[in-house]
């Protein structure tokens, strides 16, 4: 028999799910058979989550702090980043007391997941080992800190930077037209509702992601 303070807890948790599930968060989900108006909902939001995590990432190309808060819109936040857990592009954590979602991306392997090779390679980040993105959910803010690698700067390194900068042209031709390779491999389509699947993760999925279609051996 559950005691007086388990009863409550039990009903705080019923009465946050119920929140959530009401949420602007839920505004993209859809059913079993999801409309192409539903379908196109999920597509936008997924397409502006990816739009939005460039303009972070952008903003902290040149910079060793924290971004400047971004509106991210929550429904955007959730087609790109997903529920609480671990994913192919790192995790996605939540602090319910403090209404904070904290994502934490596995260098360019977890930026690839979310926007493709491409994308990735355009951006320019250069020895990246994690972002971490802090998300408030009342106010639908966004921060971004990208923390990069140590590189010690012994003789052989300083050398072998000096080298890459001479031939830094040639290596970003070489670098863009790999990531545009890699990104078309590891990509394929859905053919009912034309959704995308970018990322070494989503590769091999046997379902759409999107509208749970079968994929067809072909694609």
């Amino acid at each position: 028999e559950p005691s007086d303070q388990d009863k409550q807890l039990y009903k705080q948790e019923w009465e946050e799910f119920r929140r959530l599930c009401q949420s602007d968060a839920n505004k993209h989900c859809y059913g079993k058979d999801p409309t192409k108006e539903e379908l196109r909902r999920a597509r936008d939001d997924l397409a502006n989550g990816q739009k939005l995590l460039i303009q972070l990432l952008s903003s902290q190309r040149q910079s060793q702090s924290s971004s400047r808060s971004t509106p991210f819109p929550l429904p955007s936040f959730v087609a790109l980043f997903g529920g609480p857990g671990m994913h192919g592009y790192g995790s996605h954590e939540i602090d319910s007391d403090q209404g904070i979602s904290r994502v934490h991306i596995d260098g360019d392997e977890g930026i690839q997941e979310l926007i493709g090779a491409a994308k990735t390679s355009k951006l320019m980040l250069g020895n990246v080992a994690k972002v971490e993105v802090t998300y408030n959910r009342s106010d639908e803010l966004a921060k971004a800190a990208i923390i990069r690698s140590k590189q010690s700067n012994t003789l052989e390194n300083l050398w072998d930077r000096s080298v890459d900068t001479s031939q830094g042209s040639k290596k970003r031709q070489r670098i863009n037209s790999t990531a545009k390779e890699e990104d078309t491999n590891s990509e394929w389509t859905c053919n009912t509702c034309t959704f995308v699947h970018a990322g070494s993760s989503k590769r091999d999925f046997l379902a759409c992601e999107l509208c749970g279609s079968t994929r067809l051996a072909d694609t």
